[in-house]
């Protein structure tokens, strides 16, 4: 009779990996992928609409106008469009477009987060691996972005990917397939956000502080550049039909032949001047033909970065467009996690600490200094623009993520270092196991179990050492609507709902409307969401939610004197108030 032992290492044998599968699948996709039907978000209708319109200019063979934002957005569209092939033509957004662009992009994300800890399990070990895994799933403003049909999730992905492909090669030159996959993460990188352009200072950089010894040929090192810049473009010019042009086309086909000889090239470690004169010659004419093509795109560039956005902000108390340089840095300590910011700490001084020791913690030291000089590359550059979010400052997230994943696993090893030399090893090999235990215990209900709480509103997580009266005065809350659904969900179970003319502030009308059974009104303005109306007199309730009466567009009180009836609270935040208005408050004419 086989004994337990036996048992359970044939159980670990063979069905180890596909547990381990399940449980990617359920940890990872579960909270990307349910309740996709919450809270409307701002843009999301713009978005579901310029993917709509992305799709109709394929569909027609009109590949001009699939440039359609200087964003450029085209990875969005593309899955936001794809919708189209769910649904009836010619019909109102809904709700149930809106889950289904979700659950795409939820996907691609999904599927991205997946092969990021297989590259950081190649990169930094299967310890630090499961603790970015853990620290990637549950980042609460990625959580929140993935569940958007917005930019910055894909763009967040892209870079990520980017990266790390990238950390890859320079940990190991030879293996110049890493080298073509980054090129191609980043050109959906920038099919997904322009402000992907930032990576681009960071790539010498980084080849700075991997350089060999060896010096080597100097046209193969300019093949390495061009042929990872030519993976870029043709990843470019493949997926963005605004460049399905005959001359588009045939430039593109010389140059996807070129990479190939440069590739081969490579290999041998000797490039001919020759090839990589015509290489980069090519490369230009296809760049000048791009930059002509989408203009528009560089231009609306410039003006993000020159402009401020036209909603104002509320930050440090003051109502302003331009939050200033303080902004993002306050967001990283309000949106991260508690133990994000001091591991990051913490790693990085065990790193420095042992970075003369081997070949192999110099190269772990140089890879955690590469991480950092991204997050404060891309930090430093969004401050000094005008046109601020905190969903903008999104891929600096993850790379902050894998850092406190590597100050963890680090920091475990040096108190199991000095448990050693205090108690002697014996002892501490004998209850190393459960102070493992009592560490991953302790992270999850840290790290993790805060940002489980809030499903699905995952924007409405903010860091637990903050008090939530206090960030309701420093900075704008409820950016992504939380709450609105919920208002109109209890005001539709009353009765005769669907009779309710229902006034909400500017802002979150639209969002509202979308799950209001019954009539919505802003400001001297109409938005009728009942497709047969059977009351239009004068207002029954009024939403005020938190966004706006920050920014001083409508009271907390209301504007009509109503009679508070109900508060919606997520997370500890007072969101959304509704006030039940007299009907002698208000007569039709001023609501028209």
């Amino acid at each position: 009779m086989p004994s337990l032992q036996n048992i359970f290492w044939h159980y670990r044998r063979n069905f180890g990996f596909p547990v381990f599968l399940i449980c990617f699948l359920a940890i990872a996709g579960l909270p990307r992928l349910l309740s996709l039907d919450s809270h409307w978000a701002s843009d999301e209708t713009t978005w579901l609409r310029r993917g709509d319109t992305f799709i109709a200019s394929v569909k027609l063979g009109d590949f001009s106008k699939t440039l359609v934002t200087h964003h450029p957005g085209v990875t969005t569209m593309w899955l936001a469009g794809l919708r189209q092939y769910f649904k009836k033509p010619y019909t109102w957004v809904t709700v149930r477009d809106l889950a289904l662009a979700r659950w795409f992009i939820g996907v691609v994300v999904w599927t991205g987060i997946g092969a990021s800890c297989l590259l950081i399990y190649r990169l930094f070990g299967q310890w630090v691996a499961l603790a970015s895994f853990a620290c990637l799933a549950y980042s609460p403003l990625f959580l929140a972005q993935t569940r958007r049909v917005h930019t910055d999730a894909l763009a967040t992905t892209f870079i990520l990917l980017t990266v790390l492909l990238f950390l890859r090669y320079c940990q190991n030159q030879h293996r110049h397939r890493y080298l073509v996959f980054s090129g191609i993460t980043y050109g959906l990188a920038l099919l997904s956000k322009s402000y992907a352009l930032i990576l681009l200072p960071w790539l010498p950089l980084c080849t700075l502080l991997f350089r060999e010894k060896r010096i080597g040929y100097l046209s193969t090192h300019i093949a390495k550049g061009l042929c990872f810049l030519s993976c870029t473009a043709l990843t470019v010019f493949a997926l963005w039909p605004v460049f399905w042009t005959p001359l588009s086309t045939f430039m593109a086909i010389c140059l996807l032949g070129l990479t190939f000889v440069l590739f081969k090239a490579m290999k041998q470690e000797r490039c001919p001047m020759w090839g990589v004169g015509v290489a980069l010659a090519v490369l230009c004419l296809l760049c000048g033909q791009a930059i002509q093509t989408i203009w528009q795109v560089f231009d609306g560039v410039n003006w993000a970065v020159t402009t401020p956005h036209e909603v104002e902000h509320f930050f440090l108390g003051k109502v302003v467009n331009d939050p200033g340089w303080l902004f993002y840095p306050f967001v990283l300590t309000i949106k991260g996690t508690p133990l994000m910011l001091p591991l990051v700490i913490v790693g990085g001084i065990l790193s420095w600490k042992q970075r003369k020791q081997t070949e192999k913690t110099s190269r772990y030291f140089r890879m955690v200094v590469s991480l950092t000089v991204w997050v404060v590359l891309f930090t430093s550059c969004l401050s000094l623009t005008s046109k601020k979010f905190p969903r903008y400052l999104l891929p600096a997230f993850p790379m902050l993520e894998i850092l406190a994943a590597i100050g963890f696993v680090e920091g475990l090893k040096w108190c199991s270092a000095v448990l050693r030399s205090r108690f002697g090893t014996q002892e501490v090999e004998t209850y190393k196991p459960v102070l493992a235990v009592i560490a991953c215990v302790v992270f999850f209900f840290i790290q993790v179990m805060p940002v489980l709480a809030v499903h699905p509103y995952y924007g409405t997580y903010y860091n637990p050492c903050w008090k939530m009266t206090d960030i309701t005065k420093i900075i704008t809350v409820g950016s992504d609507a939380s709450g609105l659904d919920i208002a109109a969900k209890y005001l539709n179970r009353k009765k005769n709902a669907t009779q309710f003319s229902v006034q909400v502030s500017s802002l979150g009308r639209q969002l509202f409307g979308y799950y209001f059974i019954g009539t919505t009104y802003s400001a001297g303005e109409k938005y009728n969401t009942s497709p047969t109306p059977s009351k239009t007199f004068p207002v029954d309730y009024e939403v005020v939610h938190i966004r706006d009466s920050q920014i001083g567009i409508v009271p907390q009180k209301g504007s009509l004197n109503g009679q508070l009836e109900h508060v919606i609270t997520l997370n500890g935040l007072d969101l959304v108030w509704i006030y039940q208005v007299p009907e002698h408050n208000l007569d039709r004419e001023e609501n028209h």
